[in-house]
C-alpha cells in the first residue's frame, strides 16, 4: 500500500473505531477478560503430551470458564472484540506510516499529523499517536502536540506526555534564545550572583573544574550573603524533589508541573546573568503554551526558587572544597544555619552542616 491508501485506511478506521460502548462496569470487564482468556486457551492435547502432563496443564493453566453470558453481554463483548480488531489494524497502519516517514519522508505530513492527533483523542492508547507526532517533528507534529497539551478533556498523563515531547522538540529553539546576549535586559538576581563564573544550579551540579583559590570562595560567600532572605519564608524553597525514576513509576504520583517549568528555566536562562525580567516573560509564555499554570506572581516566585537552587548548589560546592586550605569557618557554618532557619535551600544547607561537622 502507498502513503495515500494508508492515510485513507487510517481515516476510515478511526471513523469505524468510535467511542467505547456505554454500560461497562468493573465486573463486566472482569467477566470479559475471563471469557477472552478461556477462548484463547488450547483445549486439544498436543501430540506427545502424557496424560499426567495434560491433566496438570488443565488443572493449573486453564482458567475457570465464565458463567453463561446474557444476550446483552454477548452483544457488548462482540462490539469490544470488533473495537480491538480495528485498533490492531490501526496500529499496523500507524507503524507503516512511521516506517515510511523514516525511510523516504511523507508527502502529506499535515494529513498524517491530523490523523495522529485524532488517534490520541479517539480513546486509543495515546502513546503511539504521541510518538508519531514527536517523530514527525516541526512544524506539523509540534503544532498537533501543542493543541493536545492544551486539551483539558485528555487525561493528565496524556497531556504530560505531550508536554514532555514538546519540551524536547522546542529545546533547540529555547536554548538558542538562552544563548543570546542580554544587553538592555533587566536582571532579577543580585550582582554578586550574576558574577559567578559557573551556571550554579541551573545546568546541573558538579564539583569544581579547576583548583580553588580564595577568590572563588570569596565570590561564593558574597553570592550566598546576597541571596539570603531577610526573614523566614512562609513556604520553604525549593520544593522537595524525588528522583526522576520515581516520577516514571506507574504507581508514583504524576511528575509535578514545577519540574517542567525548571526545564524551561534552564533552557531559556542557563546562567545567573541571564535571569532577567524579559526572559522570565519568555518562560512564562512558553509555560502557558505548554499547558502549565502561570499566576500573576510568576517572575517573583521563580526568581526566589532559582536563587534557592543556586544557593543549594553553592553549599554542595563548599562541601566539596572544604578540605582545601581555605578557612570556611565560622562564616560558612553561620550562613548555613541561617539558611536552614529561614527555609531557603534548607536541605542543602543542612547537608553541608552534616558533612562539615
Amino acid at each position: 500500500m502507498g502513503e495515500r491508501s494508508d492515510l485513507d485506511a487510517l481515516a476510515a478506521g478511526l471513523d469505524a473505531y468510535g467511542p467505547a460502548p456505554a454500560g461497562w462496569t468493573d465486573e463486566l470487564w472482569d467477566l470479559y477478560e475471563r471469557a477472552e482468556a478461556a477462548a484463547r486457551v488450547p483445549r486439544v492435547r498436543p501430540e506427545g503430551w502424557t496424560d499426567e502432563l495434560w491433566e496438570g496443564y488443565l488443572r493449573d493453566e486453564v482458567p475457570e470458564p465464565p458463567p453463561p453470558l446474557t444476550a446483552e453481554q454477548r452483544e457488548l463483548f462482540d462490539r469490544e472484540r470488533e473495537r480491538e480488531r480495528v485498533a490492531s489494524a490501526l496500529q499496523r497502519l500507524l507503524e507503516s506510516l512511521g516506517e515510511r516517514r523514516e525511510v523516504s519522508g511523507l508527502s502529506d505530513p499535515a494529513r498524517a499529523a491530523a490523523l495522529a492527533e485524532r488517534w490520541v483523542r479517539a480513546g486509543l492508547p495515546a502513546h503511539p499517536g504521541m510518538r508519531f507526532l514527536d517523530e514527525l517533528g516541526v512544524p506539523e507534529g509540534e503544532a498537533a502536540l501543542l493543541r493536545l497539551v492544551a486539551d483539558e478533556s485528555l487525561d493528565r498523563e496524556d497531556r504530560q506526555e505531550a508536554r514532555s515531547r514538546l519540551l524536547a522538540l522546542r529545546r533547540p529553539r529555547n536554548r538558542a534564545r538562552g544563548r543570546e546576549p542580554q544587553e538592555g535586559e533587566t536582571p532579577l538576581l543580585p550582582p554578586a550572583v550574576r558574577e559567578l563564573a559557573d551556571a550554579w544550579g541551573m545546568d546541573g551540579r558538579r564539583p569544581p573544574r579547576h583548583p580553588v583559590d580564595r577568590e572563588d570562595v570569596a565570590a561564593v560567600r558574597a553570592a550566598l550573603e546576597a541571596l539570603l532572605p531577610a526573614e523566614r519564608l512562609p513556604v520553604p524553597e525549593p520544593p522537595p524533589e524525588l528522583p526522576d525514576q520515581e516520577y516514571d513509576d506507574e504507581e508514583a504520583e504524576p511528575r509535578p508541573d514545577w519540574v517542567d517549568v525548571r526545564i524551561l528555566l534552564r533552557d531559556l536562562m542557563p546562567h545567573p546573568r541571564t535571569v532577567t525580567r524579559e526572559r522570565m516573560a519568555d518562560v512564562r509564555r512558553e509555560a502557558e503554551r505548554l499547558g502549565l499554570a502561570a499566576g500573576d506572581g510568576f517572575a517573583e516566585e521563580w526568581t526566589v526558587r532559582i536563587g534557592a537552587w543556586i544557593a543549594g548548589a553553592m553549599f554542595d560546592w563548599l562541601a566539596e572544597v572544604k578540605r582545601e586550605p581555605h578557612d570556611l569557618a565560622p562564616w560558612a557554618a553561620d550562613l548555613a544555619e541561617r539558611y536552614v532557619l529561614r527555609g531557603y535551600a534548607a536541605e542543602d544547607a543542612r547537608r553541608f552542616l552534616d558533612r562539615c561537622s
